[in-house]
């Protein structure tokens, strides 16, 4: 609360209530299955086919189900869609040991360990070139493929507490490789030093007391030293060390083991420290220019000396990358147990897999199922078996499909243009492929909710399937008739509009008729996730009418917003929905006292017009 100590006037901010809820995304998609390229076992977020492509690949095959699934997503409308790539027992291409050398005491030693980014023989045709700077302290590094450089980078360094140091810089920044340092690298780690010009010509006379010289010793920082009075006499080139020698040691025992000596009409600075990071730098000065220290007058050889690359004579290929097998049941569960950390997910796909046609289930789609059914936020995209014509009741029955609401089936797979097919490269390939419904469907959801709203059915004429050539089956009415009431949407050839979905339902239809629709389901996903994001703020607030009334205000006013976009039934809002939260009406005293706060919120679902019905009479009897 305000205090008001002096008279005065005094503003003060009251918040009005109004907690605004923004509708969630309805249609961003997971494909999760195999495929050869990109990062394995991780969620990525793509936008477009061109980016499926940079982080994944084009399309490498004809059972390249992966990328022809997420061509058709992108192609049918789909937008944002996470993909996981899973593949059991893939190696990443490496750089062969005995190639990135160092200097010194590691000229027959590794000190880089190179790799490809993601597992795959897809870095088997990676080629990496190393070469050394002038400076003896950087080096440059390219990846090339075939014959263009695809990605470089200079000025690397390996000391790590440089900007540029290559495992970090690389690592971070790199599409293609990852550097490591090898087991060992430490042992080749030096004392840095600095070694004056040859200071046979100094009249040390110039050399008096009072001098100071700059010295930034393993990156503690710039330290400022002093001349004393020398030991009889004026200075000489030992009396200087000594005198160096002695004001460092003077500064801390940080600088325990620093030494400064004379010998050979030079000056040698020398760290207390042998690592990476090891350095000696001597800042301009009057003294430093007398004793040509520095990095103009001397010469600085930093603790990673030795393990900086000296450089290769040529190009070398990475190679020992494997694409692995087709993952199993575990790999689904481990990706799926990230995939709960993902909440804006709302559709799942699983390229690859399939409904069998022997009656023996697919345990993976069942674990899919059951990841829906958990997360209570997202809806599983299933698929028949191909080559199965569903042309009566008996063979759905027998392909044992899930009866979850979270689950919806199209059919017949979808006959497409063989993008591998070129009449003067590959005349051999087949001209067309067969590709799962499920992507083509999921492209529609999306689109559909971004015309027409999650309650609008993604079925009709305005669902039109693109970058068909023909269905694997013709379905005609009398085989619809078979497969509506079991669930199965079908994807038919209708005079004058082409390919479209003619089917809106999920696999719930007979177990639990209340959400046979697949907008109905959606439409109460939509607004579940929507309302349990937007009240987020309620939790630990005061629980008392004042709450109330304000979720009340507040789910209200989002209800009524999609109301007024034509997602429910009714002519007003009334008959459309509701919104209850208070004592005596949906909570007891024993509920709050125990911290809970409960509201109800209901909506007449908008159904969709399944069936047209035009009844026809014959006027008689008029004369």
């Amino acid at each position: 609360m305000a205090t008001y100590l002096h008279p005065g006037v005094y503003i003060e901010e009251i918040p009005s209530g109004a907690k605004p809820i923004e509708g969630v995304s309805t249609s961003v998609a997971a494909l999760i299955g195999y495929t050869t390229s990109g990062p394995i076992g991780r969620p990525t977020l793509v936008h477009s086919w061109d980016e499926y492509k940079t982080e994944f690949g084009e399309i490498t095959s004809e059972t390249d189900t992966m990328a022809l699934a997420a061509y058709y997503f992108f192609l049918n409308g789909g937008r944002d869609t996470y993909i996981g790539r899973l593949a059991k027992d893939a190696k990443a291409a490496t750089l062969a040991s005995g190639n990135v050398l160092g200097r010194g005491a590691a000229s027959a030693a590794d000190v880089l360990e190179v790799s490809a980014a993601n597992q795959g023989a897809s870095g088997n045709a990676y080629r990496v070139q190393v070469e050394a700077g002038s400076d003896g302290y950087h080096f440059s590094l390219a990846v090339i493929q075939g014959d263009t450089v695809i990605e470089s980078f200079s000025s690397l360094s390996m000391d790590p507490t440089d900007g540029s140091y290559a495992p970090i810089l690389v690592n971070s920044s790199s599409r293609y490789i990852r550097l490591a340092l090898p087991a060992g690298i430490n042992s080749f780690y030096k004392p840095a030093t600095s070694v004056s010009g040859d200071l046979s010509g100094l009249d040390y006379s110039v050399v008096v007391t009072g001098m100071t010289l700059t010295l930034n010793i393993d990156n503690l920082g710039a330290r400022i030293i002093t001349l004393g009075e020398p030991d009889g006499g004026s200075y000489n080139g030992s009396k200087v060390a000594a005198e160096i020698q002695k004001q460092v040691l003077a500064l801390g025992p940080e600088y325990v083991g620093f030494t400064c000596s004379f010998a050979a009409d030079a000056l040698t600075l020398t760290s207390g420290t042998s690592s990476a990071a090891s350095r000696v730098s001597v800042r301009p000065g009057t003294l430093a220019t007398l004793l040509k220290l520095g990095a103009i007058g001397g010469t600085e050889k930093h603790g990673s000396e030795d393990v900086v690359p000296a450089g290769m004579a040529g190009p070398v290929s990475l190679t020992g990358g494997d694409d692995g097998v087709v993952p199993g049941l575990e790999d689904y569960n481990d990706f799926f147990a990230q995939l709960q950390k993902v909440r804006d997910v709302n559709i799942v796909l699983l390229p690859g897999q399939y409904m069998p046609a022997d009656n023996t289930g697919n345990p993976i789609i069942d674990a899919a199922e059951s990841h829906c059914i958990s997360m209570g936020s997202r809806m599983l995209l299933v698929d028949p078996p191909p080559g199965t014509e569903l042309d009566q009741g008996k063979r759905v029955n027998e392909l044992q499909l899930p009866s979850s609401t979270y689950t919806v089936l199209y059919y017949p797979w979808v006959q497409v243009k063989n993008p591998l097919y070129s009449k003067e490269s590959n005349p051999t390939a087949p001209t067309t492929l067969t590709v799962a419904p499920s992507a083509f469907a999921a492209g529609i959801w999306a689109r559909t909710d971004g015309t027409r709203g999650v309650w609008k059915a993604p079925a009709g004429v305005e669902a039109s399937v693109s970058g068909v050539a023909a269905l694997e089956y013709v379905v005609e009415d009398g085989d619809q008739d078979q497969l509506n009431s079991l669930g199965v949407n079908c994807l038919r050839t209708m005079p004058g509009y082409g390919h479209v979905v003619w089917g809106t339902r999920t696999l719930a239809t007979r177990a639990n008729p209340e959400w046979r629709y697949v907008p109905v389901r959606r439409t109460a996903l939509y607004i579940e996730s929507s309302i349990r994001n937007g009240i987020q703020w309620a939790v630990f607030e005061p629980n008392d009418h004042r709450l109330w009334s304000s979720m009340r205000a507040n789910i209200g006013a989002f209800m009524d917003g999609m109301f007024r976009a034509g997602a429910f039934q009714g002519q007003k809002g009334s008959d459309a929905y509701f919104v209850r939260c208070g004592l005596g009406d949906t909570m007891t005293q024993d509920d709050i006292d125990r911290g809970q706060v409960i509201a109800v919120v209901g909506f007449a679902p908008l159904k969709p017009a399944e069936f047209v019905i035009v009844r026809i009479q014959q006027k008689v009897g008029q004369s």
